[in-house]
């Protein structure tokens, strides 16, 4: 955990995985008492996955999602997790990943995915829908079509 954390820092990887990767590694050297509310729990998981979905253009930061839920961040990354079985931020990529997808089946072109899903490039697309897929997004174009 602490060299996933290093590796993301020196890589500049976005501020919203570094800040899950940090508190899950506060998080393992400390034991809470989560909430036991299971009816809360789902509504707080469905809630913040309505907000992830109406915002895949960018990054959520985890201080709005926790601000609107009214939760602190260790805690939601360990109610996500368990919920979900992914961390927030793979659940963001995850879906983005599918909307480009989506609309690459629909657009019949890649970069409109990349335009309409918030990439940087076709190569950020690729190396996130290959991780998700198998196969980079210009690979998956030519075998649907």
């Amino acid at each position: 955990m602490c060299v996933s954390l290093a590796q993301a820092i020196l890589n500049e990887q976005d501020e919203a995985l570094c800040s899950e990767l940090f508190l899950s590694l506060t998080g393992s050297l400390v034991q809470t008492n989560l909430s036991s509310d299971v009816k809360s729990d789902s509504a707080i998981i469905r809630k913040a996955k309505e907000m992830i979905h109406a915002n895949l253009e960018h990054v959520l930061k985890l201080d709005e999602i926790c601000t609107e839920l009214d939760v602190s961040k260790f805690q939601f990354i360990r109610l996500f997790k368990t919920h979900t079985g992914i961390s927030p931020y793979q659940y963001f990529l995850n879906c983005k990943i599918e909307r480009a997808k989506q609309v690459i089946e629909t657009h019949r072109d890649v970069y409109a995915a990349v335009a309409a899903c918030g990439f940087f490039d076709l190569t950020h697309l690729n190396k996130h829908f290959k991780s998700v897929y198998g196969t980079t997004a210009l690979e998956y174009i030519s075998h649907i079509y």
